[in-house]
């Protein structure tokens, strides 16, 4: 144990890069210029719309430049309402405020870490617009009562998917719910191209105004008749570029792959871990099938906090990365909420507070996750 420690250290994240990236890619750097400045964008862009099955995919530099364009195609005014869960990554909130809208944030389930039903119901008010629903972690909500409160309340569903990928609520694929749909494929993420996201939809009208913005607002004529570097609205600079899209298309290839060793990964923490009493490994609702992107513990029981707990581990040369802080409790929320938001959203500080990501990087192998059991048993003063 020892010897393995001082020999490297085990990082929180890490992507699997294969011959099949290194050669796509290369021949992007080589061939993927003049007329086919976009042959690996457009290709990555079908097949993505193949796996998802949504009729039109905009990919974007990154995932918060498609959930800007998403909060933008609503036309949202400064008196407009976004529903967000307090649990989540900060890009999933910051473009309402981007457009001048207000963000609502709620608490979300003890098991899942998502959003409910329940928490989106209560929060509407006649200014409610949409509801950020976010497939957190590789997990998802109960996605049917979701849909049923917001039809009945004719709320526009923004499903932040960047997580969420290849996971699945009765069959049915993550990002696949909202009426627009949002993915990320930055360094971390399951499908990753070091940067870049996606906005999906099944509203041509949707689709043709997200383009539109993402482009400086300019409508490229396709039969090269027309004004060229003329900007019909003001639009954004959110484009993606051949050679990210060639890595991002080689990894969509590997995806049951992909998706595989995460699986084989969060078992070996399973069975790694579970002599620890009452330590409960990524939860999900029974309709839901996993990806576990992300194995994540609760050590609530334990009475460490997740920096004190990262600490530990770090000093054995072990990288966790804790849940996120709640969205109420940073500054450039603190505008939008009322006071005392630990009583208001009790899970999500509990949950944030005690929360963690264990190692998820694609180069673990037997070894590498006892070292990481056993050092993760040891923080919490278990020694067997």
């Amino acid at each position: 144990m020892d010897k393995f420690k001082e020999s490297r250290r085990i990082p929180s994240a890490g992507p699997s890069i294969t011959e099949t990236e290194i050669e796509l890619v290369s021949k992007a750097i080589k061939d993927g210029w003049g007329p086919k400045m976009s042959y690996y964008i457009d290709e990555f862009t079908e097949e993505f719309s193949k796996y998802i099955g949504m009729n039109y995919c905009l990919p974007t530099s990154h995932c918060t430049d498609a959930i800007h364009l998403a909060m933008l195609t609503l036309n949202l005014k400064s008196t407009d309402e976004v529903i967000v869960p307090d649990m989540t990554w900060v890009a999933s909130a910051a473009p309402v405020i981007y457009v001048g809208a207000k963000p609502v944030l709620v608490d979300v389930d003890p098991k899942s870490w998502c959003i409910t039903a329940d928490q989106i119901e209560k929060s509407i008010t006649p200014n409610t617009k949409a509801v950020v629903v976010v497939d957190l972690l590789g997990n998802m909500p109960e996605w049917d009562e979701i849909i049923k409160v917001c039809k009945k309340n004719n709320i526009v569903i923004i499903e932040d998917a960047s997580e969420g990928i290849g996971a699945t609520y009765k069959g049915k694929l993550a990002g696949t719910f909202g009426d627009i749909s949002l993915f990320s494929f930055n360094a971390t993420k399951l499908i990753q191209s070091g940067q870049g996201g996606m906005l999906c939809t099944n509203n041509e009208d949707t689709y043709k105004s997200a383009k539109l913005m993402s482009h400086h607002g300019m409508d490229k004529p396709l039969d090269g008749v027309g004004k060229y570097y003329w900007s019909d609205v003001l639009g954004y600079n959110y484009g993606w570029t051949n050679i990210q899209a060639a890595l991002a298309l080689a990894q969509l290839r590997r995806i049951d792959e992909l998706l595989s060793y995460k699986k084989w990964l969060f078992n070996k923490y399973d069975d790694g871990l579970k002599s620890i009493p009452s330590l409960v490994l990524s939860p999900s609702e029974e309709n839901v099938n996993h990806t576990y992107w992300i194995t994540t513990a609760l050590i609530n029981d334990y009475g460490i906090l997740k920096e004190e707990f990262k600490e530990i581990l770090d000093k054995n040369n072990i990288d966790i990365r804790p849940i996120f802080y709640p969205l109420s409790a940073m500054p450039p929320f603190k505008n939008y909420v009322q006071k005392n938001m630990d009583k208001v959203n009790p899970v999500t500080y509990e949950l944030s507070k005690y929360g963690v990501c264990l190692p998820n990087g694609n180069n673990l192998d037997d070894d590498d996750v006892e070292y990481i059991c056993h050092y993760f048993k040891k923080a919490l003063g278990i020694n067997n």
